[in-house]
């Protein structure tokens, strides 16, 4: 075609041309591109004379502009994944300032009425409100520190500032102060913690030995975060921890483990001197719980940076997508390396081992104590195994599934009747005791589906007008699993167009997300107005007085 041009009209042409076979340029594979430029000689009558051309190889011109495309991608694609990253992060610290702020609130107030009506509230009670604001203090710093922890830690990894400091450690002591760490929330979610040493352990002799306990914590910190948070609403809640031990990696069976690609760049690190001189062992973990488990294709991209199972894992589970990146380069900094077997809907097990030396049993420790047999809170010497579960109940109080079910017709008030839209349950009570020492009344909906059902039993909906229980103001969460917040507004106007809806219920966005791209995206889905988190309660009330009052006045001019 390109010659039939040059022959018929009898212009100059230039074309690029890439042949089929391609070639060696070192260690890459490169295309063979040419190109072509021919000019057309005419004769006095203006008839074609001659063609003369010329061919140049561009093939490696053409693989820069292609390698430079490909960084243009990659790089365009980092951008998006950094700006994830710190939209999830802002969300995940964001998230738990809201109930900080308003339990430190609550504990002021209650003490302050406390000091100017000493004989109008018994002690007890007074000390049980102030007890479990300041427990649900203590989660939400613990939940920020971890964020806080993986971020300096990414940093350092960076900069390869990140060291292995071998020191003499206990192995089965380490992972008992880790489950110590986790015993509030593995109690307040009714988790079965089985912890056991396998025989192998017990076989080699492994007593003390030379690691970085600091990194192995963290390591196992982080395991134990995901095994709870994609445990804790499974109808079996169960979460075991094994420790064992090889010289050989060929002695533990990896039952289809997946691992990751390694490090080419890994080193013997306990050849050091740092090391001593003990016999080289490899020391294996594995945590397993009885999660939703993973699909093969979510396992391949689980340890990689930013990096979460699905896009929907931030928004039912939470998380930075760090922890098992970071996991991983803790692993290999120490030797190691870190898997994964899981199957969808029968949980996962990560496993992961670590190099040490045996070390000889610091002077100060007792022969008993260097008997010591992995069992949570009890120590045992190993003639003596210990049972293998340590069960931890769920303490006495109403569960989140019966307080999303709304009441009917309200008692008089002097504040409003509000729905709380919230996944959280920490944030959704804490919200909901504070609405209500403020004189609200409070429903609560654990997700959009859930807010949509409790639509229809209230005043708003078509034929409850009388029967149904009061409404002013729904407090909407964004992020939360079944159903969003953005996509339960829009149903709402939707039923509201249709007329199912009588009338038009202020909504407010209650989110940690705080772009102004993000809140101009809620008030395109139909909320009304948007409150970034954290907030104290008197600015809340002031946006719900202010969208009640316009909404009751439109309502009576109409």
């Amino acid at each position: 075609m390109v010659w039939q041009a040059l022959l018929t009209d009898k212009v100059a042409i230039t074309h690029e041309f890439r042949f089929k076979c391609s070639r060696q340029n070192g260690d890459n594979t490169i295309d063979t591109w040419v190109l072509m430029s021919a000019f057309p000689e005419r004769d006095e009558e203006g008839n074609l004379k001659s063609i003369f051309g010329c061919i140049t190889d561009i093939s490696s011109q053409k693989w820069a502009e292609a390698f430079q495309m490909q960084r243009r991608e990659e790089a365009v694609e980092l951008k998006r994944q950094q700006e994830n990253f710190i939209d999830i992060t802002s969300h995940e610290m964001r998230n738990p300032l809201s109930a900080i702020l308003q339990c430190a609130d609550e504990i002021a107030n209650t003490t302050a009425r406390y000091r100017e009506h000493p004989d109008a509230q018994p002690v007890q009670t007074l000390l049980d409100v102030c007890t479990e604001a300041a427990n649900t203090i203590n989660l939400c710093a613990s939940h920020q520190h971890r964020i806080v922890d993986d971020i300096l830690t990414l940093s350092k990894l960076d900069s390869q500032l990140l060291l292995v400091t071998p020191v003499d450690a206990h192995p089965v002591n380490i992972v008992e102060n880790v489950l110590k760490m986790f015993e509030a929330e593995v109690q307040a979610h009714d988790i079965e913690l089985q912890f056991s040493t396998l025989s192998a352990y017990t076989d080699y002799g492994i007593d003390w030995v030379r690691l970085d306990p600091s990194r192995l914590r963290q390591v196992l910190i982080n395991l134990m975060t995901n095994a709870i948070k994609f445990t804790q609403n499974r109808q079996e809640r169960r979460i075991s921890i094994t420790l064992t031990a090889s010289r050989d990696l060929s002695e533990v069976k990896e039952n289809s483990l997946y691992f990751p690609s390694r490090r080419s760049d890994l080193r013997n690190l306990t050849s050091d001197k740092d090391w001593g001189d003990g016999d080289e062992m490899n020391l294996h973990f594995s945590v397993q719980d009885t999660g939703p488990g993973l699909r093969e294709e979510e396992k391949k991209i689980l340890f990689q940076r930013f990096s979460q199972a699905s896009p929907r894992t931030h928004v039912q589970y939470g998380g930075s997508g760090l922890g098992l990146f970071i996991s991983r380069m803790l692993t290999e900094l120490q030797g190691g390396q870190i898997g994964v077997v899981s199957k969808e809907g029968l949980g996962s097990t990560f496993s992961f081992f670590i190099k040490c030396r045996k070390a000889a049993m610091p002077a100060e420790e007792s022969s008993v104590a260097a008997n010591r047999v992995a069992r949570p809170g009890r120590v045992s010497t190993p003639t003596t195994p210990p049972p293998p579960t340590r069960m931890i109940r769920r303490p006495s109080h109403r569960p989140a599934a019966d307080a999303s079910q709304p009441p009917g017709p309200t008692p008089s008030k002097t504040g409003h009747d509000v729905l709380i839209v919230e996944d959280n349950i920490v944030n959704q009570k804490v919200l909901q005791r504070q609405l209500k020492n403020c004189g609200n009344v409070t429903h609560v909906a654990n997700h959009g589906g859930e807010a949509l059902d409790a639509l229809k039993k209230c005043r708003f909906w078509t034929g409850k007008e009388s029967e149904g229980y009061h409404l002013s103001v729904i407090l909407m969460d964004l992020e939360m699993p079944v159903m969003d917040g953005m996509t339960c507004a829009r149903r709402i106007r939707e039923l509201e167009r249709e007329g199912v809806l009588i009338d038009h219920i202020p909504i407010i966005a209650v989110t940690a997300y705080a772009r102004p791209e993000q809140i101009e995206d809620a008030k395109a889905a139909g909320i009304d107005d948007v409150i970034s988190k954290p907030f104290r309660i008197p600015g809340l009330t002031a946006k719900m007085n202010e969208l009640v009052s316009k909404y009751s006045k439109l309502t009576v001019n109409n």
